[in-house]
């Protein structure tokens, strides 16, 4: 069951995640308020760096900001970290 929860979460997380880069790309194309950079690495550090990721690529979003890029890879490793701690207890 807590296995089913943690999963859901990850499925959410990740969606809104992957969400939240198409409609940057697309405040990016109108020249509208774009989403802080902040909000992306705290939702990749919450677990949603899977939707990040399919995002740049799937929108051609942040794909050659190489700091950007890093931020993300390094939330990643700790929200990686977080939710084995969290599940395993290790």
């Amino acid at each position: 069951m807590a296995g089913d929860l943690v999963w859901s979460y990850l499925f959410l997380i990740n969606a809104g995640s992957l969400v939240m880069m198409g409609f940057d790309k697309l405040s990016a194309k109108a020249g509208s308020e774009r989403v802080p950079e902040m909000w992306f690495l705290l939702i990749s550090l919450a677990g949603g760096f899977v939707g990040a990721v399919l995002g740049m690529f799937a929108f051609h979003h942040k794909t050659s900001k190489t700091g950007f890029q890093i931020k993300i890879a390094a939330a990643a490793v700790l929200g990686t970290l977080v939710i084995v701690y969290l599940v395993t207890g290790r």
